[in-house]
């Protein structure tokens, strides 16, 4: 009778095995394979509010489209940083606008002056502040008073002006040599302006030297092109808010960087005020020039391009 119930028991026994340690070992697999699969799929992170991303940063949404003309550009500028980035100059230091009664001036002589507040240097200034404070570039804005002895010989003092900068500060890319153009020798009212948002605005010129008397080459070919991307982007604004780009025999300092501009804000035909309200639209263009995408531009041009 024990017999008989121990060799039943054993029975049991094994049948109870033989179902439970199959059981046991598929449960296991699932429990790996599920756990395998949570450690290949990526956990979703969530930054800290507190979280400062870099400036620069890529995107975390779909890229912009980027058209062929940036793409054919591609300057390569990095203009954003603490490191200053751009020079602002004045070849012509003293050159003057048309006097208002809000801005009057002592001339030096026929449509210049002395007084940095009233002349070509002041829409320097301003061109300044505004890409300092909208587009977070370093800029430096030299004052210095080129045209004495002689008019004629102010491009050699202008740069060696350039190159003491440049030696100091080895970052700089772009250098703005900052105009006013001659309208006639006696306008006698202001013209030849364009008006942006009810505004009356001062239209602007680039001017592109070739060098040709001179050894030493400007770079054509980048400041070419750098000008006709500001003048593009000024023309999509009003078809006729900058002049064509006015090539030259001379060098005009061109040959010291890849990004050397001359631009004419204006003439003695319109008002400092005119010259000053356009300084936003040309700090956009100069912002639009230099980015390489589309995602720069629509990031850092306050107007927003649109496609």
């Amino acid at each position: 009778m024990y017999r008989k119930r121990s060799r039943k028991t054993a029975v049991i026994l094994f049948l109870f095995l033989l179902i439970w340690v199959p059981v046991c070992l598929s449960a296991g697999m699932l429990i790996a394979l599920r756990s395998l699969g949570a450690a290949a799929s990526p956990k979703e992170t969530v930054a800290s509010p507190s979280s400062d991303p870099m400036p620069d940063a890529t995107p975390t949404t779909a890229p912009l489209k980027i058209t062929a003309a940036y793409r054919a550009f591609g300057t390569g500028l990095r203009l954003r940083g603490k490191e200053p980035k751009i020079l602002i100059y004045h070849t012509h230091t003293n050159e003057a606008y048309f006097p208002t009664e809000a801005m009057p001036y002592r001339e030096s002589s026929r449509w210049r002056t002395a007084d940095k507040e009233r002349s070509v240097v002041a829409v320097g200034e301003r061109l300044k502040t505004v890409l300092e404070r909208d587009y977070g570039y370093s800029v430096l804005h030299d004052t210095t008073d080129h045209e004495p002895p002689k008019l004629s010989t102010a491009y050699e003092r202008s740069e060696q002006t350039m190159l003491t900068y440049l030696e100091k500060y080895p970052s700089l890319e772009v250098f703005i040599d900052l105009h006013r153009d001659a309208y006639g020798n006696d306008p006698k009212a202001p013209a030849d302006y364009i008006t942006v948002n009810g505004e009356q605005v001062a239209r602007l010129m680039f001017v592109v030297g070739r060098g040709e008397a001179y050894a030493d080459k400007p770079f054509y070919e980048t400041n070419r092109r750098f000008a006709e991307r500001m003048t593009a982007y000024l023309n999509s604004i009003d078809p006729s808010f900058a002049r064509p780009i006015r090539e030259k025999k001379g060098r005009y300092n061109q040959h010291v960087g890849a990004y050397c501009l001359l631009i004419e804000v204006g003439h003695n035909a319109n008002t400092l005020e005119q010259a000053l309200a356009a300084v936003p639209y040309l700090a956009e263009a100069i912002a639009y020039a230099s980015a390489e995408t589309e995602h720069a531009v629509t990031s850092w041009v306050p107007g927003k391009i649109k496609n």
